[in-house]
């Protein structure tokens, strides 16, 4: 009987706990390199890949994914780590570089986690479902530099309303 107890009171303790773990969401690994000469030969962030990504290009996806929590929560950050290519095929590759970074905060649908580098090793993240050039994308114009955002939001919240859609960036 004792016994009994004691694996009832184990199995729900269990069941308690996987009830508290935290709802996450995969999300994409993507890369937007805004410099004008290094390639990004490899990064990943808190270990899953990216894809590579030459100098004023990005917007590839990586094969897999890592976890968001479902909900944007103060306090989170990631760990980027990435190697630029070689200049020339004798030269040594270069040493890796690293830095941890918040994640700004980010919508109710949680969207594919972008990494966009910059000179002087500068590396900047952010969760969207959209890319850069929409209107509503969480970026400043001059980060977003080369690319450029096509339309206004007021154009795109009438297309919206139009189309019944919603952006959700």
């Amino acid at each position: 009987m004792k016994r009994t107890f004691f694996a009832i009171l184990s199995v729900a303790f269990l069941f308690l706990l996987a009830s508290c773990e935290e709802r996450t969401v995969g999300a994409a690994v993507v890369g937007f390199n805004h410099t004008k000469d290094k390639s990004i030969y490899m990064f990943a962030v808190n270990g899953a890949p990216g894809p590579n990504v030459d100098p004023e290009s990005g917007g590839g996806k990586s094969m897999c994914c890592i976890s968001l929590p479902a909900e944007w929560r103060p306090g989170m950050r990631v760990k980027i780590w990435w190697q630029y290519s070689r200049k020339n095929q004798g030269d040594p590759q270069p040493p890796s570089k690293q830095v941890e970074l918040d994640v700004p905060q980010y919508g109710r649908r949680v969207g594919d986690i972008h990494v966009h580098f910059y000179d002087q090793d500068q590396v900047k993240v952010v969760v969207s479902n959209c890319q850069p050039g929409h209107p509503f994308y969480p970026m400043d114009e001059n980060s977003l530099l080369p690319w450029k955002t096509k339309g206004t939001k007021e154009e795109y919240l009438e297309w919206e309303k139009k189309a019944r859609e919603s952006h959700d960036c």
